[in-house]
């Protein structure tokens, strides 16, 4: 199992179909930020702009991801000086699980996209989603999964007897697999010589000791034992590890436990005993000040604090 799997699976990555929309003439949708979810935009057909907050606007064209990890308030048009349109007047209740198309603006060259809505448990997500740009552009023309989401949406009631048993099952799952399609193919063309958890998914050791890490984060593990499972001398793989990712792989280790430990206070009845012993801490105090450290509250009050939002 790779890294980049087990970040998502441990995160519990969703996905699900918000709009299936086009637009003509000089167009403008304001998408507002959300705390709980993540975006992105497919375009199916034509070319737009997306412009989040002060940051310099993307242009995208058929084909085209863009994906907002964070999930900021961004605008999505041709034109991005017209009057903007809510984004909440485009969603439209599903009819017998299907999604109905909208369309808006005027005449002219048409565009065509897709948003997706991404959920994951933000704390597990952290070390993917820190190190995306605020909008990730990622090219999926002739994909699969690109193609599996425009055959998904050229169904309708008006198209079929019947809906489809299971359609907005179907279409969460591939709004998933467009999203990993998108991050598979940003970290394949990261260049060469970069830093960073992105970067040392490409490394060979790195990226097979990210994977152990992040896989069994409970485990007590050494960097001696890190380095016999991915083939590497002790001094080897520290050295590496620093130099990739960027920081000391304890550090790293202890970042991703405690964030472990976040999750499970929020989803578990677990004593907060247990969940120290798992997070690698042998005293319930040195846990709490290193949470505390990390998240601004004592596990207590986290877990009192998440189970309110929850």
């Amino acid at each position: 199992m790779d890294a980049l799997s087990e970040v998502l699976r441990l995160a519990n990555l969703t996905g699900s179909v918000l709009a299936d929309a086009s637009a003509g003439g000089a167009w403008c949708v304001s998408v507002p930020a959300a705390a709980s979810r993540s975006f992105a935009h497919v375009v199916l057909e034509g070319e737009c702009t997306l412009k989040a907050g002060d940051a310099e606007p993307v242009a995208l064209r058929s084909g085209d991801v863009a994906f907002l990890a964070r999930g900021e308030s961004h605008l999505l048009g041709s034109d991005l000086r017209v009057e903007a349109t809510p984004f909440a007047t485009l969603l439209r209740p599903p009819v017998a699980g299907e999604l109905a198309p909208v369309t808006l603006g005027g005449p002219g060259r048409r565009t065509r996209w897709s948003t997706l809505a991404i959920g994951a448990d933000r704390h597990l997500a952290e070390p993917l989603f820190a190190a995306l740009p605020a909008t990730l552009k990622v090219g999926l023309r002739g994909t699969a999964p690109l193609h599996w989401l425009s055959d998904s949406l050229g169904f309708s009631l008006s198209g079929t007897d019947a809906p489809r048993p299971g359609g907005t099952a179907a279409l969460a799952r591939v709004a998933e697999l467009v999203l990993i399609e998108a991050l598979r193919r940003h970290v394949e063309d990261l260049p060469p010589g970069g830093s960073g958890w992105l970067a040392g998914l490409n490394d060979r050791y790195v990226g097979a000791a990210l994977a152990l890490v992040h896989g069994r984060p409970g485990e007590h593990w050494t960097v001696e034992r890190l380095a016999r499972q991915v083939g590497l001398s002790r001094s080897a793989l520290a050295e590496r590890f620093s130099l990739v990712v960027g920081e000391p792989i304890f550090g790293f280790l202890t970042r991703v436990r405690l964030q472990l430990a976040a999750h499970e206070l929020a989803t578990t009845a677990h004593s907060i005993e247990t969940i120290a012993e798992g997070a690698g801490y042998e005293a319930v105090n040195s846990f709490s000040r290193a949470f505390k450290r990390a998240f601004g509250k004592p596990p207590s009050v986290w877990r009192r604090k998440s189970r309110r939002k929850r």
